[in-house]
């Protein structure tokens, strides 16, 4: 019996034993598997983000340039030797203070437009995944700030030379930007941060591409030209002084001014400028003062309604 006991004894010793090993081998065999699925999901997260990378990489070649390209027409300077800045012609760049002002007002309003192009925007073609991508021009995109530790510089002249009467020189200027790119898969999330100079060259283009530029806006006279209801032009308009309206003309393309109050008859000298246009009737508006907004200003006075139309901005 005493044998017996022992053999006993020794089996549920054995059986014990067996139980804890295979239970601790089905924890750990659960373990890894968590732990697979978790190590699946931070790859197929990171091919997304880096996916998005490559979808934000084609954006930044084109809409956004097309975004760039438009406001650049309406904030850059087409009678100073600098584009955009400003300082002494005579010397070797614009001064770094104006340009980066410069370059600051026009992050910030290249800011709105990327924003309505990419926020709340889910680029996977997947169901159950997602690529979201935001691009930083401010501090602020998306609602979203900065990822922690970067900071965006200010923009900069890179290089060029001064234009004058006898010189078409070109300007190329950078904006510093920041694009995130996440993906994700059900409750898993990875970024990808790129970070990088946005190059953009200016210069005196041919004017062969607007459907009207002039210098001086009026007749050789000095009469005063007025945009009017027989007005339609397919294609960009820009002139370094004030536009006219009179009821409603048509414009198909960007529609710029420089706003030069004494521009000088060689194209050397602006005098101050103000943005705006004359109304028929109702004289000198500044964009704060046009209703409901400027691009799509409406004027009623006893001439009639003076609303121009802007379709291509």
């Amino acid at each position: 019996m005493g044998r017996k006991g022992m053999a006993l004894m020794v089996v549920l010793t054995t059986l014990i034993l067996v139980s804890g090993i295979g239970t601790l081998l089905f924890l750990r065999t659960l373990n890894e598997m968590r732990h697979s699925q978790l190590d699946e999901k931070i790859v197929q997260t990171l091919m997304l983000a880096r996916a998005g990378a490559l979808v934000g990489g084609g954006f930044l070649s084109g809409p956004l340039r097309d975004q760039l390209d438009a406001l650049v027409q309406g904030q850059a300077s087409t009678t100073s030797c600098w584009a955009l800045g400003g300082g002494d012609c005579s010397a070797q760049e614009p001064d770094p203070i104006l340009t980066a002002q410069a370059l600051n007002n026009l992050a910030r309003a290249l800011q709105d437009r990327v924003d309505q192009l990419t926020c709340n925007q889910d680029f996977s073609p997947e169901a159950g995944l997602s690529i979201t991508l935001r691009v930083h021009f401010t501090d602020s995109a998306c609602g979203q700030t900065l990822p922690t530790g970067i900071q965006l510089p200010p923009g900069r002249f890179v290089e060029g030379a001064p234009r004058s009467a006898n010189q078409a020189a070109t300007q190329t200027y950078a904006l510093p930007f920041v694009l995130v790119a996440q993906g994700g898969a059900g409750i898993y999330r990875r970024n990808v941060v790129v970070q990088g100079e946005y190059r953009f060259t200016l210069g005196r283009s041919s004017f062969a591409r607007y459907a009207l530029f002039t210098h001086i806006h009026t007749l050789p006279n000095g009469t005063d030209i007025w945009f009017t209801d027989g007005t339609l032009f397919d294609g960009p308009v820009h002139t370094n002084t004030y536009f006219r309206f009179y009821r409603r003309p048509w414009f198909g393309g960007p529609v710029t001014s420089a706003g030069c109050t004494n521009p000088s008859q060689d194209g050397q000298a602006c005098g101050s400028q103000r943005a705006g246009a004359y109304f028929y009737g109702q004289g000198f508006l500044s964009p704060t003062q046009m209703q409901p907004s400027p691009s799509a200003p409406v004027v009623t006075n006893r001439y009639g309604t003076h609303a121009p139309t802007f379709a291509g901005g």
